[in-house]
């Protein structure tokens, strides 16, 4: 599949661009973005060349991912991150991720831009259920699910690898039905 591109009101999904290198370098200096993600710690300009240039662009040709830049869509200014991952077609599921920076949190960015995407997966991918799984104590990433119409089905035990181990994960799933 080609890279999409996506217009929903204030907000434009599109795919990274080089010129967005600087955005996510300074975006992922921040220590919330650190702790809830797997960014490498220290983050440095070029783990941010590499997300840009080499990753975001393989997923899309490889069909293993789907990232998307999400941009104020009058001003282009990088809002947050979103994208869909663990993609396995024989199961129609995908894993949804996500950051925000954080002159763009509590405004509903995350929320819409969730809802985009899944709307997108289910219509244009065929996904059938989206998973969203997140460290327990992520509570701002938990927000975002719930109120874009995920379902929290539980707790997994021992389930995300983080910078100090293993750590339990919440999960929730969304459904074609599911939204609004």
């Amino acid at each position: 599949m080609e890279p999409t591109e996506i217009t929903a009101g204030r907000l434009h999904l599109r795919p990274y661009l080089p010129a967005d290198v600087d955005q996510v370098y300074a975006s992922c200096q921040d220590p919330d973005i650190q702790r809830w993600t797997t960014v490498p710690v220290p983050y440095q300009r070029s783990h941010a060349e590499s997300y840009v240039e080499q990753n975001t662009v393989a997923g899309w040709r490889q069909g293993t991912g789907r990232a998307f830049a999400v941009v104020d869509s009058v001003s282009g200014e990088l809002l947050a991150s979103i994208g869909l991952v663990r993609m396995d077609a024989d199961t129609r599921t995908a894993e949804v991720g996500y950051w925000t920076v954080p002159a763009a949190r509590g405004q509903g960015v995350a929320t819409q831009a969730v809802q985009v995407v899944a709307r997108w997966s289910f219509d244009a991918l065929g996904v059938e259920r989206l998973e969203w799984l997140a460290e327990v104590g992520n509570v701002g990433s938990r927000r975002v699910a719930e109120k874009a119409g995920f379902t929290i089905e539980g707790t997994l035990r021992s389930r995300i690898l983080t910078r100090d181990g293993r750590a339990d994960a919440w999960i929730g799933s969304l459904l074609p039905g599911d939204l609004r």
